[in-house]
């Protein structure tokens, strides 16, 4: 065998293996990305189940108002407006989009009954805001962890060779879920290995 035989033989096999490992590490990070983005929807599963029961208090909330018979007409609008959009089918990033608009048609509502109180008292009112403190304590728990995840994913996005990856196979940034009235979520840095 010739010399120039054996050095492209040995060319062939190094290139070989080379393309081997960058195509298994191009399946792991792809697999990788799978599971980040799985687990953001398992957490925002959580946070859809939570949003769930606030649209039904919701509901209930410009059910009463309109017993009253209250001119804000726009804000019990954007209330149901907000409720029927929350039930069709979106991708992620355009639920925390919604979820973030109901809670802001959610405040506007409360502001309604402060503004009223007569409606303020209402028994059924009282009642749905007894049962509301429960809805808000787990909806900021599971907000809180949707966004880790959202930050974990997102990280992972825009570093090196991972960011070539999710361009390739067009992962994109998460939103943070952030609504007005509740402490905001400020994402720290994650140093990874």
């Amino acid at each position: 065998m010739a010399i120039s035989t054996i050095i492209w033989l040995v060319v062939g096999v190094i290139i070989a293996i080379a393309l081997g490992v960058s195509v298994k590490s191009w399946i792991s990070i792809y697999n990788k990305f799978q599971y980040w983005i799985t687990r953001a929807q398992r957490k925002f599963a959580d946070v859809d189940v939570i949003m769930q029961e606030r649209l039904d208090n919701v509901h209930a909330l410009a059910q009463i108002a309109k017993k009253y018979d209250i001119h804000e007409y726009k804000a019990l609008k954007d209330v149901v407006e907000a409720r029927s959009r929350w039930t069709k089918d979106a991708e992620l990033n355009e639920k925390v989009k919604l979820a973030s608009e109901l809670e802001n048609n959610y405040l506007k509502l409360q502001a309604i009954f402060e503004k009223y109180p007569d409606l303020k008292a209402d028994k059924m009112h009282i009642a749905l805001m007894d049962r509301d403190s429960g809805i808000e304590r787990r909806l900021r728990k599971t907000r809180l962890e949707y966004n880790r995840v959202a930050q974990q994913y997102n990280e992972r996005t825009r570093r090196f060779p991972r960011n070539v990856v999710a361009r390739a196979h067009n992962f994109k940034e998460l939103d943070y879920l952030t609504f007005e009235g509740q402490e905001a979520y400020e994402p720290k840095e994650i140093f990874e290995d």
